[in-house]
């Protein structure tokens, strides 16, 4: 094949570099490429092989699986998760934020008694409430109890859930024991959706109540005097922690009763003078201990149309009894709780008042008790805790208003007769 030179045209010999007539190269030259240094070279190499391993290794963590981990604290636990830590304890209602690891109890023995464990969970760094941003994290929260070996009885605990007894708390247990239940400890387990397992621990301590029973063929305790030197008299030699029983003769009492710095329990009897009567004003003082709680039973109360049957500014519970003509029939002050059952109230301005603030309940049973012909049956201004009050049972006729509920508490009359 005949090759001619692309600048002169003349023909070229086979395989010429160079055209013989122009002098001209006939063969196509490439580029220069410039130099890469070979240290340069090098350190590219180095980097392209560190993203490969650090790819690498960013997907073996990933891979990893996480270990949980386990938590245990008498009181309390802190928690961190994310960049949020969370205190998770068992306290008191009126301060969230103060661990109680221990709790100091009294029961009779034999006798069963309840207490509601409160388990809290709050936002570390502020102190508020953090239940509800914690609770997705959750899986499950249950409640174990480490039995005292030594104990006569046993200290049972219910599933914990939140309720309204005490609404602040993120979960309560009741606790169910008597005076033989010795010093079982309580265990507040969580299960984190993640794994971890959280423990929160509380020591109960409960010493028996010993009873002392003062009967009336025995005491002198026939005149509202000796009955008032008999309570004084009882309230400074006998330990607060103890249960004391008073069976009233058949009298009527004349006049005012206070209820001296410690708990009782007033029974009242029959004869043929009828029952234990009291006209006047039994004045309870407030003494702070509001596991104490003072009952009466079968008692009647009558006023004057001005005084207050009973005023109690600490716990109490009236059964069979009967209030008449008075202002107020029963006032609940200060930061009592007072429940009421099988009792008549009659021509009283207010038959029962609630006026009292706290974070204690005793009962939600309001049962088979008669209001007839009172201004107002029952008066709701202030009801510590959340805590329904049922009235089962319960009778109102003409009254001026059955339940005032200014306060707009829960009230359940769905099985009260109302005429």
């Amino acid at each position: 094949m005949e090759h001619k030179c692309p600048h002169c045209g003349a023909s070229l010999p086979e395989h010429a570099a160079f055209c013989p007539h122009c002098a001209q190269s006939v063969q196509p030259r490439k580029a220069a490429r410039k130099p890469v240094p070979w240290k340069k070279k090098l350190l590219l190499g180095l980097v392209v092989l560190a993203a490969v391993a650090a790819a690498g290794m960013g997907l073996r963590q990933r891979q990893r699986h996480y270990v949980p981990q386990e938590f245990d604290g008498v009181g309390e636990v802190y928690y961190e998760t994310g960049d949020k830590t969370y205190q998770l304890l068992v306290a008191w209602p009126n301060d969230r934020c103060m661990p109680a690891p221990d709790i100091y109890q009294q029961g009779v023995p034999g006798k069963q008694h309840r207490w509601p464990s409160r388990w809290y969970v709050n936002d570390a760094a502020t102190g508020q409430d953090a239940w509800a941003e914690f609770e997705p994290l959750v899986e499950q929260v249950a409640v174990e109890v480490v039995q005292d070996e030594t104990a006569e009885a046993p200290l049972t605990a219910t599933v914990p859930s939140h309720d309204d007894y005490s609404p602040d708390a993120a979960m309560v247990s009741y606790l169910d024991f008597t005076g033989g239940s010795g010093e079982p400890q309580v265990v507040w387990t969580v299960q984190m959706a993640n794994g971890d397992l959280i423990r929160v621990r509380q020591n109960l301590h409960i010493t028996p109540i010993l009873t002392h029973e003062y009967h009336w063929e025995d005491y002198p305790m026939d005149t509202l005097e000796e009955l008032q030197d008999l309570m004084d008299h009882i309230a400074a030699q006998v330990s607060p922690s103890d249960k004391v029983l008073l069976y009233l003769p058949s009298v009527t009492y004349e006049g005012d009763l206070e209820l001296p710095g410690r708990s009782f329990e007033l029974h009242g009897s029959a004869g043929e003078a009828g029952r234990t009567t009291l006209t006047g004003s039994v004045t309870m003082l407030e003494t702070g201990r509001y596991n104490w709680i003072s009952c009466f039973y079968d008692m009647d109360f009558v006023g004057n149309g001005s005084n207050t049957g009973i005023t109690a500014s600490q716990k109490a519970w009236a059964v069979g009894c009967s209030f008449t003509g008075y202002q107020t029939g029963l006032l609940t002050q200060g930061g009592a709780w007072v429940n009421v059952t099988e009792c008549t109230f009659t021509g009283n301005e207010v038959g029962f008042l609630f006026n009292s603030t706290g974070q204690s309940a005793s009962d939600d049973r309001y049962f088979d008790n008669t209001f007839t012909d009172n201004g107002t049956a029952v008066l709701l201004m202030s009801v510590p805790t959340d805590m329904t009050l049922y009235f089962d049972g319960t009778t109102f006729s003409g009254n001026g208003a059955d339940i005032d509920n200014r306060c707009g508490h829960s009230v359940d009359t769905s099985n009260a007769i109302f005429r």
